[in-house]
């Protein structure tokens, strides 16, 4: 036992030859400096590499956009999907709202809406200036993009708890940004039935949301959809003056998509309603089993009557 100590002990460093591991002192300094070179440079080369990466690739948008992109494939055309608010988690697509809740008591969905409005629809003021930027020169002065505001929102307020607090939850509809692509106003061929009972626009695209089974159907209720300049009971618009999405401006996001607010008026309490909002275009694919050119959510209106005491008094 005591000679396998001893072999052992005799691997690890060899009093006679001054060896370390097999190695002396030299052996491993000619060794250290050969593999801090050696990673050295490899360091530099990937750094290289990314430089010249970087250096090739689009700032503000990727090389690879509208029919070029991977989103478009031989069996699937290129159309963009929609989104809903509020979310907030965004593994969740139920909306919850509480009919009989106490004044005042914190309602997550009307903070997830005011913190998405908040950071995506008011920060034109925060857009920097480049280096070169001169007040005395108007021709050097920046231009901000075009601000998308809602002229008529109704109860769709955070003044109103977007209708949350009366039962009549506003939901807010948009098109997910798809860069390069503008919408044509109409519908695809095989929609033309169910588009006629929207109201046709030349310069906008229609956004329509129903229950997504018959059940839902009668539960949903009537349906208000305010849009950028108009209210109607019968379908969403987004003007096409919005599109196409070109990418960032020096880096920074400050393109504002128009959106829709979907009222539901009168959803029958106390019961799952599964809702779709779907998008049309000439030159939009609409697919539900693929998801595309469209959303999916669930409302659910809480409307239970007060709890009461023991006495009976309400509380």
């Amino acid at each position: 036992m005591s000679g396998r100590i001893s072999s052992f002990v005799n691997a690890l460093y060899d009093s006679k030859r001054r060896q370390f591991l097999g190695r002396d002192g030299a052996g491993w300094g000619k060794l250290g400096i050969f593999y801090f070179f050696f990673y050295l440079g490899l360091a530099g080369f990937f750094c290289a590499m990314l430089a010249v990466f970087m250096a090739l690739s689009p700032r503000d948008r990727p090389r690879y956009f509208s029919e070029s992109s991977r989103m478009r494939t031989r069996s699937n055309p290129l159309s963009p999907g929609l989104g809903f608010r509020p979310q907030p988690e965004v593994d969740k697509n139920i909306i919850l709202v509480q009919k009989n809740a106490p004044f005042g008591t914190p309602n997550p969905y009307v903070k997830n809406l005011d913190q998405y409005l908040q950071v995506y629809y008011w920060k034109q003021d925060q857009v920097k200036k480049p280096d070169n930027y001169d007040e005395g020169l108007e021709e050097k002065k920046v231009e901000k993009p075009p601000k998308f505001v809602m002229n008529n929102p109704g109860d769709c307020t955070n003044y109103t708890n977007y209708g949350f607090t009366k039962g009549k939850p506003c939901v807010l509809v948009k098109m997910n940004k798809v860069v390069g692509f503008k919408p044509k106003p109409g519908s695809a061929p095989q929609d033309k039935g169910t588009y006629a009972t929207c109201e046709h626009k030349n310069h906008a695209i229609a956004v329509h949301c129903y229950g997504e089974y018959p059940a839902d159907g009668d539960n949903i209720g009537p349906l208000n959809y305010i849009s950028e300049n108009n209210w109607s009971p019968k379908c969403g618009s987004l003007d096409i003056k919005w599109f196409p999405y070109e990418g960032k401006i020096d880096r920074q996001d400050v393109y504002q998509a128009p959106y829709v607010w979907v009222q539901f008026l009168n959803p029958k309490p106390n019961v799952l309603i599964n809702v779709i909002c779907r998008i049309y275009g000439q030159n939009i694919d609409f697919d539900k089993k693929a998801a595309r050119a469209l959303t999916r959510f669930q409302v659910y209106v809480e409307d239970l009557p007060p709890k009461k005491s023991l006495s009976g008094s309400e509380f």
